[in-house]
Parts: C-alpha cells; sequence; structure tokens
C-alpha cells in the first residue's frame, strides 16, 4: 500500500477539469490539479472584473481592499476564499452562478 505524502489533492469532476484544461496551453500529461484550480480561479476573477467593466481599482473600492490585492488575485499570486468570490460577484452585479 503506498504512502501519502503532504500534498494537497483536490477532487473536481471530470468534465470541469477537461473544460478548465481546454482554456490553458498546457500541453504535459501531469498537471498539479491545485496550482490549476488557482490559475482558473485567478482568470475567472478578472474574467468578472471585466465582464462588469470595472478597472482594478474600481473593484478594489467596491471590496474594500487594495488594488495590489485585486491583481494579486487575479495573477494568482494571492489565494482567495470562497467567501472573496462571493463578495467580487456581488461587486460585479454578477450572479453566484456565474461562470465566466
Amino acid at each position: 500500500m503506498g504512502k501519502l505524502t503532504k500534498a494537497e489533492y483536490l477532487v473536481v469532476p471530470r468534465e470541469e477539469y477537461a473544460r478548465l484544461r481546454a482554456l490553458t496551453a498546457v500541453n504535459t500529461e501531469v498537471v498539479d490539479a491545485v496550482a490549476f484550480v488557482h490559475w482558473s480561479v485567478a482568470k475567472a476573477l478578472k474574467a468578472a472584473r471585466e465582464k462588469a467593466g470595472l478597472t482594478q481599482a474600481e473593484l478594489a473600492r467596491r471590496l474594500g481592499v487594495t488594488q495590489p490585492m485585486v491583481s494579486g488575485a487575479e495573477s494568482g499570486a494571492i489565494h482567495v476564499t470562497e467567501r472573496h468570490v462571493g463578495a467580487l460577484l456581488r461587486a460585479c452585479k454578477l450572479p453566484r452562478t456565474w461562470t465566466g
């Protein structure tokens, strides 16, 4: 029996993984799932802001955070919580079910 490492694991439906992977230029057989999800969330945050026609500074003001925080979340440098995603969608006047 194999031994589990301290790595984080994430389970996503195959269809969602395939959809997200198709959005990237990833050409390898092995993809770090956690990094991939962080990247896809970051891209979705930026897409939501752009859909709302907001600048990073405008969104930051609506959220009560700094523009560098918005930038970091959109680049994937800052990992955000589900609560932040919900607040961002409300600030962008998008439904919670919006997927970009």
